[in-house]
């Protein structure tokens, strides 16, 4: 009698993560020449101007934004321009630790969903939206779930390959 196969559906976890990983290796090469050669001045004016993409919304830099995301201010000392173009491409493959989306829900039933921004061996705080800044016991979660980055997925598509470029540059020079 011979082993059991994996079933399809034990499968499609591993096949899934293979694919995406595939799909963000391959999208990564097309967007190669993002990488250098960009003009900072016109970089800024998307991240500060351009409505469709927001930036400006969520991150802070010098001061000037929102605070959903991370503050960008002095990334180009801490990261790479291959990072950076990344978490463009790819806002949910790397989050920035304080700005990880998550859901929990009770062994009570109570569920919160939000920003996670503190974790110690034993307690979770998430700031839960309506809820505020709520801090639950690990010993009194059922389960756990990564959410998804509020940023947009679309980004490679919307903003050109010359956009990113002059954003990749504006990031690499914000001090």
């Amino acid at each position: 009698h011979a082993p059991a196969r994996p079933t399809r559906t034990k499968m499609e976890p591993l096949r899934h993560h293979v694919n995406a990983a595939r799909d963000r290796q391959n999208q990564s090469r097309r967007h190669r020449g993002a990488l250098y050669g960009g003009d900072a001045l016109a970089g800024r004016k998307i991240f500060f101007e351009r409505q469709d993409v927001a930036c400006v919304r969520c991150h802070k830099i010098n001061g000037e934004g929102g605070d959903v995301g991370p503050e960008l201010t002095g990334i180009g000392k801490r990261q790479t321009r291959e990072y950076l173009l990344e978490s463009i491409l790819f806002p949910n493959a790397q989050i920035a630790a304080g700005y990880e989306n998550v859901v929990v829900t009770l062994k009570s039933g109570v569920s919160y969903a939000g920003q996670l921004k503190a974790e110690t061996a034993t307690e979770l705080t998430i700031n839960a939206g309506e809820d505020g800044l709520v801090k639950v016991k690990k010993a009194d979660v059922k389960t756990r779930e990564r959410g998804m980055s509020s940023m947009l997925e679309e980004l490679g598509n919307i903003l050109g390959k010359r956009d990113l470029r002059d954003v990749v540059e504006f990031l690499m020079s914000a001090k």
